[in-house]
């Protein structure tokens, strides 16, 4: 366990220290932003609004099967969201920034419970779940693009100096797992 937690100290630092330049900082203030929850709440209902807005015109007939939306969302969401508060009350550890050489973005002064990553759990199940519900349609490349946001969210938690890599690779699991449990569910009842 203890080499494990050295490799992930290793990878913060070079990912903290080594992409760390001036010109992403906002970039990177972008991304984390988007896996603040009530970010991502808004996403989803500006979504669903204009999958309406489309599905009403005639837009989205062929390609838009009848899965729904909201329900499965909010199952993935926030049972990602809580099962990520849960393991931080049980498992308490400090934040990479403490360390004294951690690059720290001054907004994000945050030292205790580091594991896991909230930001990237819920990112990942609302991005499983983008993905789910646009496969196999011609809307496929916003399921891709929701990964690949998702990605970006748990690597500037790590930029950023408030997470490590393991914080956040364990949060995109946990909100994968949520979003296939509410898929499951939502199917099942169907």
């Amino acid at each position: 366990m203890d080499s494990l937690l050295t490799l992930d100290r290793e990878l913060f630092f070079l990912i903290n220290h080594g992409l760390h330049a001036p010109a992403l900082d906002p970039v990177m203030w972008f991304f984390t932003s988007l896996g603040l929850g009530q970010v991502q709440v808004a996403l989803v209902l500006l979504w669903a609004g204009v999958r309406r807005w489309f599905m009403k015109r005639g837009h989205l007939s062929e390609n838009a099967p009848a899965k729904p939306i909201l329900l499965p969302a909010l199952i993935a969401f926030v049972g990602s969201g809580l099962t990520t508060q849960l393991i931080k009350r049980v498992w308490s550890r400090p934040r990479p920034s403490n360390l004294e050489e951690a690059l720290v973005a001054p907004d994000e002064r945050i030292f205790a419970r580091s594991f896991p990553s909230g930001h990237t759990t819920t990112a990942f199940a609302l991005a499983a779940f983008v993905w789910w519900f646009t496969r196999g349609t011609r809307w496929a490349w916003v399921g891709w693009a929701a990964w690949g946001i998702a990605f970006l969210v748990g690597l500037s938690r790590i930029y950023r100096g408030v997470h490590y890599p393991l914080d956040t690779l364990a949060g995109a699991w946990i909100g994968v797992l949520w979003c296939a449990l509410a898929v499951w569910w939502v199917q099942r009842k169907r």
